[in-house]
């Protein structure tokens, strides 16, 4: 089969396109396991959000005494709710890892759809691939692998995979064509060459 003539090349992914949307997908499977985890995370920020209004309120800092006072204080306090309170802070962590995963899954859906439609092109089970990472992120606890990180990992480096070797094609049919051109050109010049001849070998 004669390779096709195309005058522009096909579109390649590269990975500093793919990048931004890579970035956010880690931003959102790190605020995922900062909920899953949150009966540890949520008493720890509040001790240190503790420490701080208290210590701007009075004035000091951490690093003089009464400062560190006011951040034992604040972290016993912290401690002590974490510890009688975990089951809402599991709740409470589990429904938000939930809605940071649906709103995760969305936004890079729209991303990708809007920006590189060609990735579920490729990829003919891109939309399967996300929607089972959005499966992963729902389930408690075990929702604190990065699913979405990973998946867009593995789809884009297949994209790219593809893409360049539907480039090299393209550029290897075009060389052909140039060949064939050239040839053709050739061909022609001595068959003018060759017409001209003819009657001055008559003479």
């Amino acid at each position: 089969m004669s390779p096709s003539r195309s005058s522009s090349p096909p579109r390649v992914m590269m990975w500093g396109k793919a990048m931004p949307v890579i970035v956010i997908a880690v931003v959102f499977d790190l605020m995922r396991i900062f909920f899953q985890q949150f009966w540890f995370f949520g008493p720890a920020v509040a001790a240190v959000g503790c420490t701080a209004g208290v210590n701007s309120i009075v004035e000091t800092t951490i690093a003089e005494t009464a400062g560190k006072a006011v951040a034992i204080g604040c972290g016993a306090v912290a401690g002590a709710a974490g510890f009688y309170g975990v089951g809402v802070f599991e709740t409470f962590g589990v429904i938000m890892a939930m809605a940071v995963g649906l709103a995760g899954f969305l936004t890079l859906g729209i991303w990708i759809a809007a920006s590189d439609s060609r990735l579920f092109k490729v990829n003919k089970s891109g939309w399967l691939w996300l929607t089972g990472g959005l499966g992963v992120a729902e389930i408690p606890f075990i929702g604190t692998f990065p699913a979405f990180s990973v998946v867009l990992w593995i789809l884009y480096r297949r994209q790219i995979k593809i893409e360049k070797a539907g480039l090299k094609r393209w550029q290897q049919e075009q060389a052909q064509l140039a060949s064939q051109d050239r040839e053709n050109q050739i061909a022609e010049l001595m068959q003018m060459s060759a017409a001209t001849a003819a009657p001055q070998d008559i003479y």
